[in-house]
């Protein structure tokens, strides 16, 4: 996997911890972001979807 910087773990673990948090909120919201994460190179959606699952098991 390629090596992530500061900015990109950060941005793509706020994504992953609001996919967490608005699963069962507005399908809009949802949509706009499985919209970025789609559009994510491979390795930041890798990391995006390691971080949902920890943040799944996990929850504040």
């Amino acid at each position: 996997m390629t090596e992530l910087t500061k900015e990109q773990k950060k941005y793509v673990d706020q994504l992953a911890m609001e996919r967490v948090y608005d699963m069962n909120n507005d399908d809009v919201l949802v949509n706009a972001l499985e919209k970025k994460v789609h559009q994510m190179e491979e390795h930041l959606k890798a990391y995006f979807h390691e971080r949902v699952h920890f943040h799944q098991n996990n929850p504040k």
